[in-house]
């Protein structure tokens, strides 16, 4: 049987309860100026994966593998497409609306409905496979790594199963506060350690094999004296390069951690509900504010800062040739160079918005909106 929490907050309450705040503590949006000089852009193909409810709060990011797109909606419609020329593969339809974006391993795609189930298509030609009970629903992608399927649900929990018949493999039980984001960080497996972020703002190291507990440190103390002041959700999955394990939390900051010390090599104030880009030099975040930053990747000094968004809810950034990609509540794409931050094109692409993350290969971004569409850009 599922258990419910406390409270899950969605992103339409989370904007009208700030909404109730101060007027110095209010955002404006800013109306958008011409990009100077931008540069050419193309629409390559169009398509859609249908059925989204146009107000979904969770990031049903595409995934690319092998040079296909796969896609899923808020309303469970699933569409694998040729990243190329955007001719729809395969289409499936789960009779149950699903609650997170989809994941591509072993041949197999993983996603997770609201029934707490974990749904495995075949990723050639959408056959189901197989349908796994969770211990409780999960908003945040599955993870896949040597064989092994870890999802990661509302409450905190990580369960892991062996990708090829569904069998559980280990559990490690989390701490989930009384109130949290609609949304949450799915694990990251490096190698076989899976890193995950939690609601209650930790970041904890486990076997992949085993889901032995290497070490557990809070990244951000929660501060305040009610519950959504106190909110301090880790929603960005964990990066990890070079040993170095990045994070960021909503209301506390994008932090470098030691992958064998636990220790923080650098962090800086930040509230993001949106994962992290990096190059080998630089970090891409986008705030709850709507500005976009980019850090030096080493140090954590501040390179520029984008504020001309502000007021927008932002996606999460990707990092597409010597550019970044990002895209808005109201539909709109923007490129923005990453060595200073000005604005490179732009493109509504829906007016509906965006919150799912773009996903990028070479100079080519792919898009999906709230309502659905699908669509790739190249400068």
């Amino acid at each position: 049987m599922i258990k419910k929490l406390s409270c899950i907050i969605g992103l339409g309450l989370l904007l009208a309860l700030s909404a109730c705040s101060s007027d110095k503590d209010k955002v404006q949006t800013k109306p958008l100026a011409a990009v100077q000089n931008p540069a050419s852009l193309k629409m390559v193909w169009k398509g859609s994966t249908g059925d989204g409810d146009g107000k979904t709060a969770i990031d049903f990011a595409p995934v690319l593998m092998d040079g296909t797109l796969y896609t899923a909606s808020r309303n469970g419609n699933l569409v694998a497409y040729d990243a190329e020329k955007g001719r729809v593969i395969w289409k499936q339809k789960s009779k149950i609306p699903l609650s997170s974006g989809p994941t591509v391993g072993a041949g197999k795609l993983f996603v997770n409905d609201d029934e707490g189930e974990l749904l495995v298509f075949n990723a050639s030609n959408g056959t189901k496979l197989l349908t796994l009970n969770l211990p409780n629903q999960s908003f945040a992608a599955p993870a896949y790594g040597n064989g092994i399927v870890v999802v990661k649900t509302v409450d905190e929990q990580m369960v892991a199963l062996n990708a090829e018949d569904g069998t559980k493999i280990w559990s490690y039980e989390g701490n989930a506060p009384a109130m949290i984001l609609q949304g949450g960080s799915s694990p990251t497996i490096d190698n076989d350690i899976v890193v995950q972020g939690s609601a209650d703002g930790q970041v904890t190291l486990v076997t992949l094999d085993k889901g032995q507990l290497l070490w557990q440190r809070p990244v951000v103390q929660p501060n305040g004296i009610s519950d959504i002041a106190r909110m301090v959700d880790i929603d960005a999955d964990p990066v990890v390069k070079n040993n170095i394990i990045y994070v960021a939390s909503y209301q506390g900051s994008v932090v470098a951690l030691d992958k064998f010390k636990a220790t923080s090599i650098w962090q800086h104030s930040l509230s993001t509900r949106n994962n992290l880009a990096l190059t080998d030099s630089a970090l891409f975040a986008t705030d709850t504010k709507g500005r976009v930053w980019a850090f030096d990747l080493n140090t954590g000094k501040v390179l520029w800062r984008q504020n001309k968004l502000f007021g927008r809810i932002l996606t999460a950034p990707v990092v597409v040739g010597d550019n970044i990609a990002i895209a808005d509540n109201m539909g709109d794409v923007h490129w923005l160079n990453q060595a200073d931050g000005h604005f490179v094109a732009r493109v509504q692409m829906d007016k509906k918005g965006i919150v799912s993350s773009p996903v990028a290969q070479g100079n080519t971004v792919f898009v999906m909106s709230n309502k659905g569409a699908v669509a790739a850009y190249q400068l």
